[in-house]
């Protein structure tokens, strides 16, 4: 069984689907594999390499992104509500000495969607786009396990491809705000996040029945 992503018209034509786990319900332990796992436990150090990296040259904008880039804020109540969100990546903390320590990327549309007791993530548009399913973890985050798509195909399923797996924690950062941080396997950065606002409801994109 899949969750369907959506699609629109217009410029906006995404075409996204995450394969239901057979187990949605089980604990994110369960589920994640042993780099992903050390990746994830070393996540306020990345925190904290990556704000140290960028304080020198981009210290001004850093204060005007406020609380997300606080690794602090972490409010109550993480869970996001079903529907279409824009999404603003920023990418922190350099990983190779021509490029900078903080990266802002234009706004793109992400859908949350839901099914029983699980609830999928899907980056709809833009170069990078990472899908997959969110796990209750705490009081003040969630833990996102997927995988990136490739091209204009699906994500694969989190595990299934080696090197795609995309792994991280949701945080509500404020009211009707949440950021999705994710800790890249790969070379673009020490960290990814992703900046989350819902969308007007008369400015979502339909979703696929």
């Amino acid at each position: 069984m899949t969750i369907g992503g959506c699609v629109a018209t217009g410029r906006h034509r995404p075409i996204a689907a995450v394969e239901v786990p057979d187990d949605p319900g089980r604990a994110w332990k369960e589920r994640i594999d042993t780099e992903d796992a050390a990746r994830l436990d070393a996540l306020p150090a990345r925190w904290a390499t990556a704000l140290a990296a960028a304080r020198p040259r981009f210290a001004a904008t850093l204060a005007r992104e406020g609380a997300l880039l606080d690794p602090a804020r972490a409010l109550r109540y993480p869970a996001l509500p079903p529907g279409s969100y824009r999404c603003r990546a920023v990418k922190l903390g350099a990983s190779g000495p021509h490029q900078p320590a903080w990266r802002s990327f234009p706004p793109a549309f992400c859908f949350v969607g839901s099914e029983g007791d699980a609830q999928s993530f899907t980056k709809q548009t833009g170069t990078e786009r990472p899908a997959g399913w969110l796990y209750p973890d705490s009081g003040a985050r969630m833990v996102f396990l997927g995988a990136f798509a490739a091209g204009s195909a699906s994500a694969p399923v989190y595990g299934a491809a080696h090197g795609r797996n995309a792994v991280g924690v949701v945080e509500r950062i404020g009211h009707f705000h949440w950021r999705l941080t994710l800790v890249p396997a790969e070379g673009s950065a020490q960290l990814t996040i992703y900046d989350l606002s819902p969308v007007p409801v008369e400015g979502q994109l339909p979703e696929i029945e």
